[in-house]
């Protein structure tokens, strides 16, 4: 395992999570949502089911499936496949974004770009907005085909928005030609750290949006790598970069800061909203 996949899953899980051996961070959520596990449907196939609610927003009330309490490190490694481990903070903080400004999504098509595991976010659109079509991708098979069997259990609760999920490789362009153009918005979170594809997340927004399409990207700062994927960004997009674009969030991270870097990184686990517009 090289060192920038260790570092990756270092990020945020909680000592609950399964990969607790691996993961030296503590911090693993803003507290936006609120989580029940569901006992019975998580006895099926060895897989943890939870309900996820919002006291902010009591629209949204959805089943996640999360991988097995049990896998080997070989399940983790592959093409964006850290979505498998857990919910990050930053898809917490997209998908509190997407919430609360529902209607931006008013008869619009939107499409998650590495939502691994949960693409909580795009589900939190297709449930709290009147979308005309919400598409959720990762590069991973393990993520969408677990994505599919949540939107099985959830399309009761998604009205007449039609939502599907379909593996995207963003260094692949040939396999989601069909969708140039196609979107007005593209969201995306904590998917800045790859090296080698941040120029093609930024190639793949622009074959994806629309002429006045907006992407909506939620990522640490992380170093360097936000930096980097902004600049790559700019030759395509104008870039707006927002440290304090929502004030329950920003609250919680000051009072997070105050725990110290043991518990805390602001470089790692504060998600900096970036706006990509034409």
């Amino acid at each position: 395992m090289n060192m920038q996949y260790w570092a990756i899953l270092q990020k945020q899980c909680t000592e609950s999570d399964p990969v607790n051996l691996v993961s030296i961070r503590r911090f693993s959520t803003f507290g936006l949502f609120s989580t029940n596990q569901l006992p019975g449907k998580s006895a099926q196939g060895g897989h943890r089911w939870e309900e996820y609610t919002c006291p902010h927003h009591s629209q949204i009330n959805v089943n996640i499936r999360h991988l097995s309490n049990s896998f080997s490190a070989g399940e983790l490694i592959g093409f964006n496949n850290t979505g498998n481990v857990c919910l990050w903070p930053s898809e917490e903080v997209l998908a509190f974004h997407c919430m609360k400004n529902a209607e931006l999504f008013k008869n619009q098509r939107l499409c998650e770009l590495g939502g691994g595991m949960t693409c909580l976010a795009g589900i939190a659109v297709a449930v709290c907005s009147d979308a005309a079509e919400v598409l959720l991708t990762d590069g991973n098979q393990t993520s969408v085909q677990n994505v599919k069997e949540v939107l099985a259990e959830n399309s009761s609760k998604f009205g007449h928005t039609s939502v599907a999920a379909r593996e995207l490789k963003w260094n692949q362009r040939q396999t989601f030609e069909d969708l140039n153009g196609h979107f007005d918005h593209v969201i995306s979170a904590d998917c800045l750290f790859f090296d080698q594809f941040r120029r093609d997340l930024v190639d793949t927004i622009d074959v994806l949006l629309k002429a006045k399409g907006v992407a909506t990207i939620f990522a640490p700062q992380r170093g360097k790598t936000l930096d980097d994927f902004c600049e790559f960004a700019r030759l395509r997009f104008t870039v707006e970069v927002d440290h304090k674009y929502d004030q329950l969030v920003w609250q919680k991270h000051q009072e997070m800061l105050i725990q110290g870097k043991e518990l805390y990184d602001e470089n790692i686990h504060y998600p900096v909203m970036i706006t990509l517009t034409r």
